[in-house]
């Protein structure tokens, strides 16, 4: 034709070149492409939410669910490393896109897969704990511009790290209708993981002081 090729064959003619590239890649390389950019596309999603207002409440509802269900008592649960919430979506699209494309460049460059892989894991880890920080902070700013902690005096809770009696330790209760995790002392006695314990007073440092359930504090 004298003004060019019709769309349709164009189209066909794209589709066979794509084809034509993915065969030649190796099954490494096809892989890496496979997480990145899926990976991409639910990253680009997200970040286009967040800019229209949407994701910051139910990110932050996320990570107290996962503290409220998933916590052990001795501060050793899966998925989190201290206080870093490591399996949030957020987090989990932060490590396989940038593992994904760690990966496809490094193979573009010539590196052996081996090192590929490992290197592009650590890359990978990296970014997501990056992540879980980022995050983390993002929800305890949020914690303690919406949190009245004067609201936690005479609510029961129990201890999450130990509170030495001359020290300060943790304990989660729910308060304002979230679970938290909260820097508490208990003045003269220590307490053990696990301890149920009521929250009497607050200091000006936003700490608890507590006693064991059950004391009397008159």
């Amino acid at each position: 034709m004298l003004f060019g090729r019709r769309p349709g064959a164009r189209l066909k003619g794209m589709v066979f070149i794509m084809f034509a590239w993915w065969n030649d890649l190796s099954i490494v390389q096809q892989v890496f492409y496979l997480i990145a950019i899926p990976s991409t596309v639910i990253l680009l999603i997200q970040t286009i939410l967040l800019l229209f207002g949407f994701g910051h409440d139910s990110e932050a509802d996320v990570d107290h669910d996962v503290d409220a269900g998933d916590m052990d008592h001795d501060g050793s649960g899966a998925d989190h490393v201290e206080g870093l919430r490591l399996l949030s979506v957020r987090a989990i699209i932060a490590f396989t896109t940038v593992c994904g494309w760690a990966g496809v460049i490094m193979l573009d460059m010539g590196l052996h897969p081996l090192p590929t892989i490992l290197i592009s894991l650590l890359l990978g880890m990296g970014a997501m704990l990056f992540t879980a920080w980022v995050l983390h902070k993002f929800i305890k700013l949020q914690e303690s511009g919406n949190l009245d902690t004067h609201n936690a005096i005479g609510l029961s809770g129990e201890v999450y790290v130990p509170i030495p009696a001359d020290g300060k330790g943790k304990v989660t209760l729910v308060v304002q209708d979230k679970f938290m995790e909260m820097d508490a002392v208990c003045p003269g006695q220590a307490l053990k993981t696990g301890q149920l314990v009521r929250v009497t007073d607050v200091t000006e440092a936003n700490v608890l002081i507590v006693v064991p359930e059950g004391t009397s504090t008159t």
